[in-house]
C-alpha cells in the first residue's frame, strides 16, 4: 500500500504546492513511484507538473478531460449507476515515475453535498458513500499505478473537501513561511485538524460498511517545511530567522502538544532520529526536531525553473546559461541548485525514516 502524505496549511502562499512537487520528484530519484494528488481547485500542482503544453489541452481533449479528481468521484456525487473506476493518470513532464491525479476547478461544487453528508452522520442513505469517495478514488488510482508514495496538495481552506482529503492521508506536513500570520494560522490549524480527527473517530464505524469506507486512523504529523526566506546575512535575514524560531516554538508548544493528546504524532525520539539524519543541510538546516527543513529563497532559480518546466533540483548548466547566467553568477546558481537538491534529498530520507519505509 502507498504511504499518503497531505500537505496542509489553510494559510495561502506558504509554498505547499512546490514542496509537494519537489518532494515527489526527489522520491522518484530514490526508486519510488509517486502520485501527486491535486486537491486545490486552482490546479497549480497539475499545471506545474504537466507543463504548459500538456496542461493547455488536457481539459479539452476527449481522451483526457475526464481523467481528473472531480470526474473520478462524479459517479458517487451525482448518483450515477456505476462505481468509481481507475483511469490512467498522466505523468509529470520529464519524469515517468511521477504520476498526477489532476485537479479540477469545479471540485468545490461538491463541497455542499459533502458537508451535508458529514453533518447528517450517515442518516441519509443517499449520501452515505460521499465521505469516503475521495479516499476510495485515491486508493483505486494507487493500485492501478502501483504507487509507493501519494502526496496530496490541499487547498488553503477549512471546508469539507479538505477535511476528507486530509483524513484520507496517513500523515501530513505543514508548509509555512516566516510571517506573523503563519504563527496565527498554526493555532487555528491545530484546532481544526483535531476536530477532523475526532469526527473520524466517532464516524468510522458509521461508514465502515459503505462502498467507500473512511480511513481507519487519523493522519500523524511529520513536521513543518518553512519556505522562502532570505538566506543571506542582513537585517531582513535576521528578522526571518527570528520568525522561524517563533514558528518552531509555536509548533512545539501548541500544535505538537494538541496533536500528541489526540494520538496524531510519533514518539519524539523518532523526530530526533530524523533530525540527526542530515547533520549538514547548509541553509536548509532546521533548528527544531519538528521541522523537516528550511527552504531558502534561491532568487533567479525559481524563474529559470518555471521557464524550463522542471523542478529546481533538475536544473542543469545549459538551462542556467540559457537563463542568462554566466561567470560568478553561474557558479553561485550551480551551488544553489546543489543546496536545494541536498535539502529535498534530506527531506525525502527523513520522511522515509519517519514512516519506516525502506
Amino acid at each position: 500500500m502507498a504511504e499518503r502524505i497531505a500537505f496542509f496549511n489553510h494559510k495561502g502562499g506558504v509554498g505547499k504546492t512546490l514542496a509537494a512537487y519537489h518532494l515527489g520528484w526527489v522520491l522518484t530519484t530514490l526508486g519510488h513511484k509517486v502520485l501527486l494528488v491535486d486537491g486545490d481547485s486552482q490546479v497549480n500542482l497539475t499545471a506545474v507538473a504537466l507543463g504548459s503544453e500538456a496542461f493547455d489541452g488536457f481539459y479539452d481533449d476527449d481522451k483526457t478531460k475526464n481523467s481528473n479528481i472531480k470526474a473520478g468521484v462524479t459517479p458517487v456525487f451525482e448518483g450515477q449507476p456505476r462505481s468509481i473506476a481507475a483511469f490512467d493518470c498522466p505523468t509529470a513532464l520529464g519524469n515517468d515515475n511521477l504520476f498526477v491525479l489532476p485537479g479540477h476547478l469545479d471540485l468545490q461544487a461538491y463541497e455542499g453535498q459533502l458537508s451535508l453528508a458529514q453533518e447528517t452522520g450517515g442518516t441519509l442513505s443517499v449520501l452515505r458513500n460521499l465521505p469516503g469517495a475521495l479516499n476510495g478514488l485515491i486508493g483505486i488510482i494507487e493500485a492501478h499505478h502501483n504507487i509507493d508514495f501519494t502526496l496530496i496538495d490541499l487547498n488553503p481552506g477549512l471546508g469539507a473537501i479538505n477535511q476528507n482529503l486530509f483524513l484520507a492521508a496517513d500523515s501530513f506536513i505543514v508548509p509555512t513561511n516566516p510571517d506573523p500570520f503563519s504563527i496565527m494560522a498554526l493555532h487555528t490549524l491545530s484546532d481544526r485538524v483535531l476536530k477532523w480527527s475526532q469526527w473520524l473517530r466517532t464516524s468510522y464505524d458509521i461508514y465502515k460498511d459503505t462502498q467507500y469506507p473512511l480511513s481507519e486512523k487519523p493522519a500523524v504529523f511529520l513536521g513543518t517545511i518553512t519556505s522562502r526566506f532570505n538566506k543571506h546575512s542582513s537585517k531582513a535575514a535576521r528578522k526571518f530567522d527570528e520568525r522561524i524560531q517563533q514558528i518552531d516554538q509555536t509548533v512545539k508548544d501548541v500544535l505538537f502538544k494538541k496533536l500528541e493528546g489526540e494520538g496524531m504524532t510519533l514518539a519524539m525520539k523518532k523526530y530526533e532520529e530524523a533530525f540527526a539524519l542530515c547533520p549538514d543541510m547548509g541553509p536548509g538546516m532546521p533548528t527544531s526536531a519538528l521541522s523537516l527543513a528550511r527552504i531558502p529563497d534561491f532568487q533567479s532559480l525559481a524563474q529559470i525553473s518555471s521557464n524550463n518546466e522542471v523542478p529546481v533540483v533538475a536544473l542543469n548548466e545549459t538551462m542556467l546559461r540559457e537563463g542568462g547566467l554566466g561567470g560568478s553568477s553561474l557558479i553561485a546558481a550551480q551551488k544553489n541548485v546543489q543546496e536545494f537538491s541536498m535539502i529535498f534529498d534530506c527531506v525525502a530520507r527523513k520522511v522515509k525514516l519517519l514512516l519506516n519505509v525502506e
